[in-house]
Formats: structure tokens, sequence, C-alpha cells
């Protein structure tokens, strides 16, 4: 059974995922996605992980817009649960789907080299 702490986290991950739909943001371009969200102890703070599928510089807009949006996104929460502190919002950038796809391309050039032989 799931604690408060991981019910409230994934709700709230659920939740903004949606709402970022909602924001007008043109500095939200490329293909975004909420890889995972943290609730700190006290629930007072939540890290929102996303990654941006996309160049550079649509990476580093997004960053700015979703700084921009965090406290109508926190607002709009407010609206859709009631619990008696909503958390402060943060965005941090996710490398992990980056990572990964680096890691395939190397595993894939190795296995390329291995059949050349």
């Amino acid at each position: 059974m799931y604690d408060r702490g991981e019910r409230l986290k994934e709700l709230y991950k659920e939740l903004i995922t949606g709402l970022l739909r909602q924001v007008k943001d043109p500095g939200l371009t490329g293909f975004l996605t909420v890889t995972d969200l943290e609730l700190s102890a006290d629930r007072k703070t939540a890290t929102v992980y996303y990654s941006v599928l996309g160049s550079e510089a649509e990476r580093a807009s997004a960053a700015k817009a979703l700084e921009r949006a965090a406290p109508y996104l926190r607002e709009l929460l407010k609206k859709k649960v009631s619990v008696k502190v909503v958390p402060r919002l943060a965005f941090e950038y996710d490398e992990t789907p980056r990572k990964a796809s680096r890691i395939d391309e190397l595993l894939h050039k190795l296995e390329r080299e291995r059949d050349d032989r």
C-alpha cells in the first residue's frame, strides 16, 4: 500500500502533465515530457523533472517558460486538489533520456563494428 506522500506525488505528476497542455507560452516549443516528480519531506516543494525533444535552444526556452509558468500551474493545482498546502513547483531538466539515447547509440556502434570483423 502506498503512503500519502507517494499518492500525492503520483497525483501531482498526473495533474501537472495535464495542466502543462493549458500553458500558452511561446517558449514551450519542442516535445516536453514530465519524467518524474519528487515531493519534499514536508510536502511544500515539488521538483518536476522534464525532458524536451528538440534543440538546446528549445531546451533553454522551455526552462525559462516553465519557470514563468510555475506560479500559474500552482494556482491551477490549488483548484484541483484539496490539501492544506499545495507545493511550490520547481522544474529541473532530466538528462536521463538523452544519456540513454547516447548509450544506445554507442552500443549499436559497437555491435556494427563487431559484425564488420
